[in-house]
């Protein structure tokens, strides 16, 4: 086998060539010493014979540790406003200061600013893990942190799935949330999204289209919108909707901002949520409560998914070559803004 003249040999290249698992070779090359002399001698040959490198160059960064984790905050969470990069951050700050680790913030207010942060972060050995979370499908950062040998774990998940992560299950989400607007006679009901770049959004769709389907309810797709992370998009997906004749009786939002935002239109519309339109967000912002009328949403203990999250990431530094996926289950909190479809012509 000979590495492909297009892209960098990677581990998974040798672990192919040697006929081993990924996690026997990176051990191998690492230096770990429940490898036996044989095994590591074939597996160095092979990297060298597939010019592969990294795994060195990654073992080099991991003989001089910094006793520092980096949690990686992506937008809109640079703002420092969303209460679920702050509960997970202090979950995850309370494990690693118990174990002698420091965790410290970087931010990257792009989108495409993300990876050279990554890059500049592993390269200038100015820590031994990395946290992240927005994952997309197909998650370049991912690809290069794999290809580094270098730890982290993930908010979210990927297409592929082959890394260690904690994640809510948005699936359920998205099914459960319009499951409960189907039983309360729905069946015109939107789905206001979170960009489909990030991996979740296109699991609250599946969540909310696996319902439709099984309630015999045909899909729409002029009720499904996505919407950015931004202080207006709900707003806007709202005034799309009702201004298309779209005429939702009910909408699930991927978000909360998303779902206050377009209560803001609906009223500019002359309509209001519950008595006109169902509304039902997904992260149980502080403010959701208080909103008049309090949002039905969604809620998970935060410190408690940082905490779990933080005891994976130490997991990864003490060289656990089990790979650890958790899926966290959200709860349903009903409040006041999901109400059964209107008996009248609404206003348009």
């Amino acid at each position: 086998m000979t590495a492909h003249p297009q892209r960098k040999t990677n581990i998974r290249d040798v672990a192919a060539h040697v006929g081993m698992s990924v996690s026997t070779v990176s051990r191998a090359l690492n230096g770990y010493d429940d490898v036996n002399a044989d095994t590591r001698r074939k597996v160095q040959e092979a990297a060298e014979a597939l010019g592969y490198r990294a795994s060195f160059a990654a073992a080099t960064l991991r003989s001089n540790q910094t006793q520092t984790v980096t949690f990686m905050v992506s937008k809109p969470w640079t703002k420092f406003v969303d209460p679920f990069f702050l509960g997970i951050l202090d979950g995850v700050e309370m494990v690693l200061q118990a174990q002698g680790y420091d965790l410290q913030v970087v931010m990257a207010r792009e989108f495409d600013s993300e990876i050279d942060i990554i890059r500049r972060t592993v390269e200038r050995n100015r820590c031994d893990a990395l946290l992240f979370g927005r994952t997309r499908l197909d998650d370049e950062r991912i690809d290069y942190l794999q290809e580094r040998e270098f730890p982290f774990v993930t908010i979210g998940q990927t297409q592929r799935n082959d890394h260690d992560w904690i994640d809510r299950d948005h699936v359920k989400i998205g099914r459960t949330a319009t499951e409960r607007l189907i039983r309360l006679g729905h069946t015109r009901i939107a789905y206001l999204s979170t960009p489909y770049r990030y991996t979740y959004s296109h699991h609250n769709r599946a969540g909310y289209r696996a319902a439709l389907e099984e309630a015999g309810i045909e899909f729409d797709p002029a009720l499904e919108v996505e919407c950015f992370l931004s202080r207006n998009t709900g707003a806007d997906a709202m005034t799309r909707l009702i201004s298309s004749g779209a005429n939702p009786t009910a909408i699930f939002c991927g978000n909360d901002m998303i779902a206050m935002s377009a209560i803001e239109a609906m009223r500019s519309f002359g309509l209001e949520p519950a008595r006109d339109i169902a509304v039902i967000g997904c992260d149980d912002m502080p403010m959701a409560a208080a909103s008049q009328p309090p949002l039905t949403t969604f809620s998970q203990n935060l410190d408690a998914l940082g905490m779990r999250m933080g005891r994976m990431v130490l997991n990864r530094l003490n060289g656990g070559a089990d790979r650890l996926q958790d899926l966290v289950e959200a709860t349903l909190l009903v409040r006041e803004s999901d109400m059964p479809p209107a008996r009248r012509n609404r206003p348009c």
